[in-house]
């Protein structure tokens, strides 16, 4: 697998796996993060609404990062929400050979996360409001459950359920 793209809700330890990933499967991490622009970085900080205009700028400048960065580097490992199934659906347009895995963790464990995380903390009521926006994903995903701190369990479920 050239191109796998870590998705899910916020908090679900999709930054983690994926340098887990890139630690003891030789893949180039990129967090999808680092791509936000101002304006979202700006709205998550205050616990604000993220627009569909916001949202959709900041996926079309990712997707441009994901074509160099996998131009670049012939294993590449993303993190990134991706809540909408469009977004998911237009990356696979642009990069048919990416392979999207579902990161499913607890909502109470995510909630604990989002409240510790420095950057940018959330209560629980700004993280539920994001999991609404959240699409689930299609039966065809595979998901990789992160509901403890079990390395060597999500290594196994790495290499069985992604083939690395």
């Amino acid at each position: 697998m050239s191109l796998l793209i870590l998705f899910g809700p916020t908090g679900a330890g999709k930054t983690f796996i994926g340098q887990l990933i890139q630690k003891q499967f030789n893949y180039h991490f990129f967090d999808g993060d680092s791509d936000l622009t101002p304006e979202i970085t700006k709205a998550l900080h205050n616990m604000k609404p993220i627009t569909t205009p916001m949202r959709n700028q900041f996926i079309n400048h990712l997707i441009a990062s994901i074509e160099k960065l996998s131009s670049k580097h012939p294993k590449l490992v993303v993190a990134q929400a991706f809540l909408k199934q469009k977004h998911r659906d237009q990356l696979l347009k642009k990069l048919p050979q990416a392979q999207f895995a579902y990161i499913n963790t607890p909502p109470s464990i995510r909630y604990q996360r989002r409240q510790k995380r420095a950057l940018y903390p959330w209560d629980q009521t700004y993280v539920k409001k994001m999991d609404k926006l959240f699409d689930p994903p299609p039966n065809n995903s595979p998901a990789i459950n992160n509901s403890s701190s079990n390395q060597k369990q999500l290594l196994n479920q790495l290499k069985t359920k992604l083939s690395l």
